[in-house]
């Protein structure tokens, strides 16, 4: 007997949507800096006609000057994308279709590499898909799936990140603190973590945070992905101690 989960596409679409255009995510890329995530195509058609003194995060508006070219801000996000395909097939089924529709519509050839998607799509038995009520249904797998994925997903790295209260300086009022837990790109390095916790924590000049695994301080440039590996076990969640210094 197929067993289903249910629960409404409401509930999930706020973090599945581009704010930019306001419809799912299509090649999901995220901004580094803020850890915002837009469409490849909105993301880039938004800072095209901008010079780099206004570049900022359309969501937050983080200033994101220090970059002269914006795509060094920007990563491509596997994981909202294995998300996507994986809760919504029909989007990407709807993607090639219209991508076919053009071509017919203007009297082009239709490419190879679509003409092959196209294949796929006619074959295509999702273990998910939307029901008549807008509810994500997961069938139960009882066959080993004939179409598997080629490109690799990102795995996430799970985060916790806690205050080291000792090293705070008594002066300092924080407003806000980051989420305790996270689950992160794995492409990112510590200078990421730093500026979103100063970002949420609203640290500035004189003062700024710095990372730690217990006693040993983070470098800015330390891969996440090479922390994880070098000191944590694989199923372990990667802990790590911030803290609020003055600049000296």
């Amino acid at each position: 007997m197929e067993s289903s989960l249910y629960f409404s596409l409401i509930d999930i679409n706020p973090i599945l949507q581009c704010s930019l255009c306001n419809g799912y995510l299509v090649d999901p890329y995220t901004i580094k800096e803020c850890m915002h995530t837009f469409c490849r195509t909105c993301i880039l058609v938004y800072f095209e006609n901008l010079p780099p003194s206004e570049y900022k995060c359309p969501k937050c508006n983080l200033n994101l000057q220090p970059f002269s070219d914006i795509s060094k801000c920007l990563i491509p996000d596997r994981q909202y994308e294995d998300i996507l395909h994986s809760l919504l097939p029909l989007l990407d089924i709807d993607e090639i279709n219209n991508e076919k529709k053009f071509y017919e519509q203007n009297s082009l050839s239709i490419p190879k590499d679509l003409r092959l998607k196209l294949r796929l799509v006619q074959n295509l038995s999702p273990m998910r898909f939307i029901d008549k009520q807008n509810h994500v249904r997961m069938r139960s797998l009882k066959t080993k799936s004939t179409i598997s994925r080629v490109k690799k997903s990102t795995i996430p790295i799970a985060l916790q990140i806690e205050l080291c209260k000792k090293y705070i300086d008594p002066s300092l009022t924080i407003k806000q603190y980051p989420r305790k837990y996270l689950c992160i790109n794995s492409q990112l390095e510590i200078n990421h973590v730093r500026k979103y916790i100063e970002t949420i924590c609203q640290i500035s000049k004189p003062y700024k945070v710095y990372l730690f695994f217990y006693d040993s301080c983070l470098s800015d440039s330390t891969p996440l992905l090479l922390i994880k590996n070098l000191l944590f076990s694989s199923n372990d969640r990667m802990k790590l101690f911030f803290s609020i210094m003055l600049i000296k």
